[in-house]
């Protein structure tokens, strides 16, 4: 009785990693050069290369430093594909006997929960003992536009004139001005008579729309970000202890009229972190588009713009930068499509700041 409960926990445990292990499937491309005639061991060589080939690509599309993080650990990767790898399928074969070159093209699962443990394990934070892993804290800021203010063209007209001959007039630089030149000729008769020929021309300069936007905290998304943090090595400080009231609104000032913090309000969040033993302050701003309907499947969808960085509260400096990225997210409704473009580029920007930071070394 107590070996079939044995069995029956084994096969359980090994149903449930099957279960939770996250998976993703990358195509690859494999090519050999064969001499002679094709041969088993050739095609077992372009399978090979192409699911490495599988497992670069999907490295290579989270970026850079998460492909960083993959070369530094490609022996060990590359040494056991088969525990990494779920299934391979072969979508395409082709054989160019005249040029004695053989491709293969696969589709390869790949075990993401496994190849996310082990670039953990691998990072520099992970490696250091518990009481020299850094603090961290962070604040994700969503917004969206709440007034947009546009500008017409400001347009001058100037123009001078002379009897006897002509003169031309023209704005200084900046001005939206209309050069306008007159001459004008007459007869000395008692019938006066006189021509007027008029040219126009000018430039026109326009005034850049100021926006205004609705700032709120990503309060649904806090729980991932911080897994995400957590599970990399980070001890993650809550920003609601560690910043002061002060800060938290002057954050949501800033990025309510502006694209980022003002040197009053970065000189406050310092000041706070320091005072707790915060080395790293990590900032995120999400800024949402305007709802739009998704040609190809008829579902809501909304855009977001990401842009995120990592500084060194010591000195002030920036140590890692995450460039503005689009992310999109499709739903039933706007709000669906809102929310999970929210949750997508949160989860993204908080995985590539770790990714480079990792690469960074910073602890």
């Amino acid at each position: 009785m107590k070996k079939i409960l044995i069995y029956v926990a084994m096969i359980f445990a090994l149903l449930s990693a099957n279960v939770f292990a996250q998976t993703v499937s990358v195509k690859g491309l494999g090519t050999v050069t064969y001499s002679g005639f094709l041969g088993s061991g050739d095609k077992d060589k372009a399978y090979q290369k192409a699911q490495i080939s599988a497992v670069e690509r999907y490295f290579s599309d989270r970026g850079q430093a998460d492909y960083e993080a993959f070369d530094a650990n490609r022996d060990k990767i590359v040494g056991s594909l088969d525990d990494f790898i779920t299934g391979t399928t072969v979508l395409n074969e082709q054989d160019q006997s005249s040029m004695n070159k053989y491709s293969v093209t696969v589709k390869v699962d790949l075990n993401e929960t496994k190849l996310n443990v082990l670039m953990r394990k691998s990072s520099v934070v992970a490696k250091a003992p518990l009481g020299s892993k850094s603090k961290i804290v962070f604040i994700f800021v969503g917004r969206e536009a709440a007034s947009i203010k546009s500008f017409d063209a400001r347009i001058v007209k100037r123009a001078d004139a002379n009897a006897v001959g002509t003169k031309s007039t023209s704005g200084t630089e900046g001005e939206n001005i209309t050069d306008t030149k007159i001459s004008t000729s007459a007869s000395r008769t008692d019938n006066a008579s006189a021509s007027v020929k008029v040219e126009t021309g000018g430039s026109t300069t326009r005034k850049s729309d100021e926006t205004s936007y609705r700032a709120f905290p990503l309060s649904d998304q806090r729980s991932n970000i911080t897994s995400v943090f957590s599970q990399a090595g980070y001890k993650v400080i809550d920003s609601d202890i560690s910043l002061s009231d002060k800060d938290i609104k002057a954050i949501t000032k800033d990025f309510s009229t502006g694209n980022d913090l003002t040197p009053p309000t970065i000189r406050g969040i310092y000041q706070s972190l320091r005072a707790s033993g915060v080395p790293i302050f990590v900032l995120a701003t999400l800024t949402l588009g305007a709802p739009t309907l998704d040609p190809s499947s008829g579902m809501a969808r909304e855009g977001v713009r990401v842009a995120a960085r990592a500084m060194d509260v010591s000195d002030g400096s920036e140590i890692a930068s995450v460039p503005s990225v689009n992310q999109f997210g499709l739903g039933q409704t706007n709000d669906e499509a809102r929310d999970k473009a929210l949750k997508d580029g949160a989860m993204s920007a908080a995985k590539e700041v770790v990714s480079r930071l990792n690469a960074l070394g910073a602890k």
